[in-house]
This record gives structure tokens, C-alpha cells and sequence, in this order.
């Protein structure tokens, strides 16, 4: 199990940073509370549906490896579908720091069968639910309450989003909301189903049971002292929803087509999954859908494991896969090696579309799609265009990309002033990076790290000497918190590795595609 999967689950920022090659104190199961102090994660955005954005709040380190070591043994930490197995659709495996593959699909069948039975389904969504969720309303088991919240500055009142703890925690509340609306449905006499995925709730019920439905969701969301989200109130019939759930379909199609397409004793097949790809979205209606479908086929073994270099690549293939990569970016962590490392693909095509998408990317708040073209561009070997924007990094506010040209030593005297202007406890990840890659900082470590890293609230000798020591020891160690950009990819075909592995084991080839709820 890595330490790092939990640190930002799910997320594929995760495959960047490497907080296992840190060394931690060796008395973690026995660290005292006392010991510690609030401390302020980093923000970190992450593009949502048109144009919006969600900040994962990435936690202090120490506090995070404290918190982990403090919580393990709660119930069903390992398995958080096993705290609501009869309703819960949230299905999370940390060996892969993600959901666990063709969950979706079974969850989908499931939705079909019920859908055969009721006239429809109502899906319901919780407001805010991270942000409101009431720590003082969650079951410890006995555990001390504030190594959670110290997280997140010592407040009650929501968990940071982006890592695992937060997760359990979450879906732990959400239990108890479960078993309140399922006591409230028998009590009403009400013939219903239900299930959900994190704050998505799903109620397979009859339209004369619509409002009586809703008013039992509302009822239970207000004792927890949380609200329905008014905005996201969906009804679908059995046509409706198997014509928005058309993902399975079309990517059997075009493996199937391509199969029956390629000859291997030919040298110079054709592509033809990339025009079938751009097809197929074409067809979709959600966004959301398309970037699912985009990014799950190439997370795919069929498309892992396709000998490339049977393959020819004509013009308009260049120009159709940057438009799947423009559509999904994060399409670039599963495609930039495959592609870079085909004889026959002409990386110097995509050389404008990366110069012009970086620049763009670089004007959002979107960082996550700023690190992904930061790595296409790496991997592609296109290093001038990173220079040529360095001055548009700083404001960013994206740290880890910020640490990555820190690392890279492409920021001038002038910019590393500017950055030592940021002294701010909000700025810890960077200014661990500005430490360890800036020489004066670094030979002045003791009072570097008292400037830029020790959290204000540690206020207590005892609080500064647990940060002092866990820094100042990695630091003069030379371990940085961002992987190289090799290993970054060892990551991700490992990941990869893992997932179509777990694919293999539980369920059939058919089932190579979920879709995130949440």
C-alpha cells in the first residue's frame, strides 16, 4: 500500500508526487497530538463541468502520515463499500489510488434492472456535502476527532477534498444518512430503491412518489444539518437513461472494428481507432461522457499492448488525436510515451498544438491540465516552449508546476525574488521545492524552514521541533516532494499495469469503462 494513493486519491495528480520517498518519523503509530498544530493545505484546481473548477485542499505531509497512522483501524478503513454494501455504488481500491474499474458497469446493470421494475429514476444531490459535512456529527470509534480537522486550520465545519481520509470520513457520514432515509422509506410505506455515489443519490421509485421522495431526502439532509442542491434534480425513464449510457457500446465497436481491420502481416495498418474515437464522441451529448469515453479507451490493454509500430500514421490522424487530447487532456498521460515512442510518428506535428494549448492552459485555473501539457511537452522533448512561458508560471499559483520549474532551474534571480516574497503558510509546497533548489535558502536551512515551512500555529516548542526535524531532514537529504518526470511515467504504467490487472481478475473484458458520479 502506498501512502501516496491515499495522499490524493483518485486524482491523477497523484502520479506526480511521491511522498513514500520521504522519510518519516519512526514513531508515527505513537506521535502525539500534542505534537502537532492546525496547518494549512495548498490549493489546487481541478476543472469541473463548463468551465468551472473544484480546489482540492492537499494536506500538510506530516500531519497527513500522522492522521493515516491514527485512523487505519477503523472499520472498514480498507473498504469503504463494505460500511453500506446494500446502497453504497462508491467502490475504492488503494492499491490503484482510484475507484475500482468496472464497478460502473455492475452498478449500471443493476440501475437497468431496477429501472424495468419502477417508472423512473429520481436522482438527488446533496449540496455542498464536503464543505458542510459537521465533523462533530461523524462516528470516531473512540479516535481523536482533531487529527482530522487540525488538516484543515482546527475548523469543523467540511473536509478537504483530494484525499483518502476525507473520503472514508465522508462516505462514513453518508452511511448514516443512508440508514435514516431507508427507516424513513419503510416507515412511509413507500415503494422504493435506492443507492448512491458519494453525494449523488439514486431513488428507483414510481412518479406518484416523486414528492413524497423528495421531501424524505430533505427531511434527512436537515437533521445533518446539510441541504438538497435544488439545481440537480433529474428524473429518467428505462429509454431516457439507456440513450445517455451509450459508453460500452461504442468502445466495443471500435475495438471490434479495428480487430477485424488489422492484418498483422502488414507493416502498415491503419489508425483507425483514433477516427473511430472522434466518431463515436461525436455522438455522446455530456461533456463529462466524452472525456470518460476518451480517457478510459486508452487506459485500455487493447490499447496498451497495440504493436504501434504495425502501424502507419497519416495526416489527418495528427490532427484528429489533438483533438481528442484538446477535449480530454488528461488523455496525455496515457498516449504522450505510446506515441513518442513510435518510429513512424512525427512528434515535431504536434509541436504547435502543445505551444498553443500550454500558453491557453496557463491563462485557467485549471492546474491539473497545465501539468498535463507540462508533461506532454517533457516527454516530447519540447523543452523551449516551457522556457519561453516561465514568466506566466508564478501566476499560476500552481505549486506543483511552480516546484517542477523550480526543479528544472528555468526561473531566473528575478522570479526566485518574487518567490521568496511568498512567505505564506498557503505556499508550503512550493516553498519546500524554493528550499531545497535555491542554494542560499538552502545552506541557511534552519531559518529557512522556520520562515517558509513551520506552520504558523505551531506556536509550542514541541509543534516546531516535529516540523523542524521532519523537514530539515529531507531536505538536507535532497528528496523533493515532485517525482522526476521518467519515474512520473513508470508511475502511470504501473497504475495502468494495475488497474487492466484488476480488470482481469474480477470481471469480464466488456467491463473496461466506468464512469465517475461524482
Amino acid at each position: 500500500m502506498k501512502l501516496n494513493n491515499l495522499y490524493n486519491f483518485k486524482n491523477s495528480v497523484k502520479h506526480f508526487l511521491d511522498i513514500d520517498a520521504l522519510t518519516l518519523p519512526t514513531d508515527l503509530s505513537s506521535f502525539e497530538i500534542s505534537n502537532l498544530s492546525w496547518v494549512a493545505p495548498f490549493n489546487f484546481s481541478v476543472k469541473k463541468q463548463d468551465d468551472s473548477y473544484r480546489s482540492l485542499k492537499i494536506p500538510n505531509i506530516l500531519n497527513f502520515v500522522v492522521a493515516y497512522e491514527h485512523f487505519k483501524d477503523l472499520s472498514n478503513f480498507d473498504s469503504i463499500q463494505s460500511l453500506d454494501s446494500s446502497h453504497k455504488r462508491l467502490s475504492a481500491n488503494i492499491d490503484t489510488g482510484d475507484f475500482v474499474s468496472g464497478e460502473y458497469d455492475r452498478q449500471l446493470e443493476e440501475d437497468f434492472n431496477r429501472l424495468c421494475v419502477y417508472d423512473q429514476l429520481l436522482k438527488l444531490d446533496i449540496k455542498e456535502y464536503y464543505g458542510r459535512i459537521y465533523t462533530h456529527l461523524i462516528e470516531f470509534e473512540g479516535h481523536e476527532e482533531r487529527f482530522l480537522s487540525n488538516m484543515n486550520l482546527g475548523k469543523t465545519n467540511g473536509l478537504i477534498m483530494g484525499n483518502y481520509l476525507s473520503l472514508y470520513f465522508a462516505e462514513s457520514n453518508l452511511k448514516n444518512i443512508s440508514k435514516d432515509i431507508e427507516e424513513e422509506l419503510r416507515t412511509s410505506l413507500i415503494d422504493c430503491e435506492f443507492s448512491y455515489f458519494s453525494d449523488d443519490f439514486y431513488f428507483f421509485c414510481n412518479k406518484s412518489d416523486t414528492e413524497k421522495v423528495t421531501r424524505i431526502f430533505d427531511k434527512v439532509l436537515e437533521k445533518y444539518e446539510l441541504e438538497r442542491n435544488e439545481t440537480k434534480k433529474e428524473i429518467w425513464t428505462y429509454e431516457s437513461f439507456n440513450n445517455y449510457n451509450l459508453v460500452a457500446r461504442y468502445w466495443k465497436k471500435i475495438i471490434a472494428h479495428c480487430n477485424v481491420r488489422f492484418d498483422k502481416e502488414k507493416s502498415n495498418n491503419k489508425l483507425y481507432f483514433i477516427n473511430q474515437l472522434v466518431f463515436r464522441v461525436s455522438k455522446l451529448k455530456d461533456d463529462k461522457l466524452k472525456k470518460v469515453f476518451i480517457n478510459n479507451f486508452f487506459k485500455t490493454k487493447y490499447f496498451r499492448e497495440l504493436e504501434l509500430e504495425e502501424y502507419q500514421v497519416k495526416d489527418y490522424d495528427y490532427h484528429q488525436l489533438c483533438f481528442l487530447l484538446s477535449s480530454s487532456p488528461e488523455t496525455i498521460l496515457y498516449t504522450a510515451d505510446r506515441f513518442n515512442n513510435m518510429s513512424n510518428f512525427e512528434n515535431n506535428k504536434l509541436r504547435q498544438f502543445l505551444h498553443v494549448r500550454y500558453r491557453e492552459a496557463l491563462k485557467t485555473s485549471f492546474n491539473e491540465e497545465q501539468l498535463y501539457f507540462y508533461y506532454a511537452i517533457k516527454i516530447f522533448g519540447f523543452e523551449d516552449i516551457l522556457v519561453e512561458n516561465k514568466d506566466r508560471i508564478i501566476e499560476t499559483n500552481n505549486q506543483i508546476l511552480i516546484s517542477y520549474y523550480l526543479k528544472d532551474r528555468f526561473f531566473e534571480q528575478e522570479d526566485i525574488t518574487k518567490l521568496k516574497e511568498r512567505d505564506d503558510e498557503r505556499y508550503w509546497f512550493q516553498n519546500y521545492h524554493l528550499i531545497l533548489y535555491t542554494d542560499d535558502l538552502n545552506t541557511d536551512l534552519e531559518n529557512s524552514i522556520t520562515k517558509y515551512l513551520i506552520p504558523k500555529n505551531a506556536t509550542k516548542a514541541k509543534q516546531k521541533t516535529s516540523y523542524m526535524n521532519f523537514y530539515k531532514e529531507n531536505i538536507s537529504s535532497g528528496l523533493s516532494i515532485i517525482r522526476d518526470i521518467p519515474d512520473v511515467l513508470q508511475e502511470i504504467e504501473d497504475y495502468l499495469a494495475l488497474r487492466i490487472e484488476e480488470m482481469e481478475e474480477d470481471f469480464e473484458e466488456e467491463s473496461e469503462f466506468e464512469v465517475e458520479e461524482s
